[in-house]
């Protein structure tokens, strides 16, 4: 689930057992419970209750041209109230489908519906054994943290899971002597993985005629009808089932899945039936190898096969896996040398070799997004994202045509889940854009190998908005202070959920519009400014008022930001900005007024010489 080699910066130095025990909680996330797969959808009213405080309607980008795919990047926003149940989780997994993919499914190619990474290990809190785990997290039970600062909640939260899931690791440790005291606890949890992440996304596939993936921390499975196995591992919640689902090892993996709109093969499990393409990830982070999760094969045909993109039929698009720290892992093979001899070290060069031409970057990046980076050197992390992100697509040694990264947003407890979701295209020209706070390189701030990165970069073809616009880091590291967990602002938590659809032909079309960083219909604000001409020199007192469209009307709008004479002004409550000030230059001067959710709005001052 991280990505760097290092652990964020917002995780202090701590004794290794405390560190561990952190890095356990960081994967033990909130739940969900069992879904038949002839279950009918959620209800408006449902869904409208399930939908993130913060929401936007789908970033678009169409193109007509042939070849291709319409993809659906899931801006994910993990909240524990999302995974009471199996049956929680499903609906808020198909409510975002019938909200962000169904109104804009095409018909004349095959829909990709990408989830994030680790989105299905959210399912280890179902019911009551994930109960004081998930009041951890959505913050109802908060730990006494006194003087201990993150990852104190984290760890709390592990002890919570370890006592829910009790009995099932008493029995796998007498099935798997070795049992990790790190990663068993996703051991105890295969079934749920199963019933909950695996079967909910494989029904949804067939239910929407969709190709749909995402990732979870597991182990692989069979399914056991053994009285033994059902009475240890049952879930206590449920009617006693038939079978269930057993770990075949005690190995973890992190892993990413994609399932087919109808079944590939009838001799397997409900849930694996339409599954056509699996990609267990390699290499690991620092992090999942202090949890001692298994890495996927790294050399040998099997390292290959874990590599080889799915060829989706209907299109020329072959689709390939890099879940996080992979798509940043390049090397410099020696001449001579197969770049996919080691998988560990070259993974994008082997993936690129073995014909992928769109690079499916499933992400959950722990940290905060506008702090530091894991490197422990970049202090901005939008600015190291491009060298997975946006490499991909303009790096001349490989030739991907697209990358896809959706990104899951969420505290989980006191450890936050942060980015923007975006599609990068070979090739793209035009204006150019970027994430927040990379408008410019920052001397001393940023990596010097860095430099080439910032600046806006047309690659771009889109870009989901952050939680406020984009402004000055210093800014920008101010909204995230007041989205971590205990912050008690009224921000706390308040992340972005949204996705991206956008058609991906192939070959690409270099000469399509890009940067889409907007959902179509996006108010644009208005500011006035009273009065609208000043004498030069003279003192005056203007006001500012800033509305935006709505509903036939207009309303004003509280605490938006006002830019006006190298001043950076907060507009109060009613959407207006008192100011005195001496105009020292003539002419017509800029207002500028910003909000989230909506695109700037523009004025002048007319400064009149006499």
């Amino acid at each position: 689930m991280a990505r760097r080699p290092t652990l964020p910066r917002t995780i202090p130095a701590v004794k290794l057992a405390g560190l561990l025990g952190a890095l356990l909680a960081l994967f033990c996330v909130v739940s969900a419970a069992p879904a038949g797969a002839a279950a009918p959808p959620p209800s408006a009213a449902r869904c409208a209750a399930f939908a993130a405080h913060r929401s936007l309607p789908a970033v678009q980008s169409y193109d007509n041209r042939p070849g291709g795919v319409r993809v659906f990047a899931m801006q994910y926003k993990q909240e524990a109230r999302n995974v009471v149940s199996y049956d929680s989780f499903r609906a808020k997994v198909e409510c975002l489908i019938r909200r962000d993919v169904v109104p804009h499914l095409a018909h004349d190619r095959p829909n990709v519906v990408a989830f994030n990474e680790d989105i299905g290990l959210l399912t280890i809190g179902t019911g009551s054994r994930g109960a004081r785990a998930r009041a951890i997290i959505d913050g109802s039970a908060r730990p006494n943290c006194s003087g201990q600062g993150a990852p104190c909640a984290l760890i709390a939260t592990l002890g919570a899971l370890q006592s829910g899931y009790g009995k099932e690791l008493g029995y796998y440790r007498t099935k798997f002597p070795a049992l990790s005291p790190l990663s068993g606890v996703f051991v105890a949890a295969t079934d749920v993985f199963v019933r909950g992440f695996m079967t909910t996304f494989s029904d949804l596939a067939r239910r929407y005629h969709v190709y749909i993936l995402g990732s979870s921390d597991q182990p692989d499975f069979r399914i056991s009808t053994d009285p033994a196995d059902i009475s240890a591992l049952a879930d206590p919640d449920l009617p006693r089932p038939s079978s269930i689902a057993v770990a075949r090892s005690e190995k973890v993996y992190n892993e990413a899945f994609m399932w087919a709109p109808r079944d590939v093969r009838a001799d397997a499990t409900p849930a694996l039936r339409n599954l056509v393409l699996r990609n267990r990830k390699v290499p690991l982070t620092p992090v999942e190898n202090e949890f001692q999760f298994s890495p996927g094969p790294a050399t040998g045909p099997a390292a290959v096969e874990n590599l080889r993109p799915y060829a989706i039929p209907g299109s020329k698009i072959k689709l390939g896996f890099a879940t996080s720290l992979p798509a940043f892992t390049y090397g410099d093979p020696p001449r001579g040398v197969d770049p996919c001899s080691d998988t560990s070290l070259y993974y994008m060069r082997c993936l690129n070799r073995l014909g992928a031409n769109l690079v499916m970057q499933d992400e959950a990046n722990p940290g905060s997004w506008v702090g530091a980076d894991g490197d422990g050197i970049e202090k901005w992390q939008p600015l190291s994202w491009m060298t997975s992100t946006y490499r991909s697509s303009s790096d001349p040694s490989v030739s991907f045509a697209y990358n896809v990264t959706p990104m899951m947003v969420g505290n989980l407890a006191d450890l936050p889940f942060d980015g923007q979701s975006a599609i990068t295209q070979r090739g793209l020209r035009g204006r150019g854009c970027h994430y927040v706070g990379n408008a410019r390189f920052v001397d001393g701030e940023d990596r010097p190998d860095l430099r080439s990165y910032a600046g806006s970069k047309p690659r771009f073809l889109a870009v989901a908005p952050w939680v406020a616009p984009d402004a000055r880091r210093s800014d920008l590291r101010a909204v995230g202070d007041k989205l971590a967990y205990g912050s008690g602002d009224k921000l706390e938590n308040d992340y972005l959920e949204t996705a991206i659809v956008a058609d991906l032909p192939y070959p690409p079309d270099p000469s399509r519009a890009g940067c889409a960083t907007r959902p179509p219909g996006t108010p644009r604000l208005r500011v006035s400014v009273r009065p609208r001409a000043v004498r030069l020199g003279r003192v005056a007192r203007l006001t500012f008022t800033v509305r935006v469209p709505f509903e036939g009307r207009t309303r004003l709008v509280p605490r938006a930001r006002v830019l006006f004479a190298g001043r950076r002004l907060r507009a109060d409550r009613r959407g207006v900005v008192r100011v005195t000030v001496r105009v020292r230059r003539g002419g017509r001067r800029r207002v500028i007024a910003t909000a989230a959710g909506a695109l700037p709005g523009r004025a002048v001052l007319f400064v009149r010489r006499y």
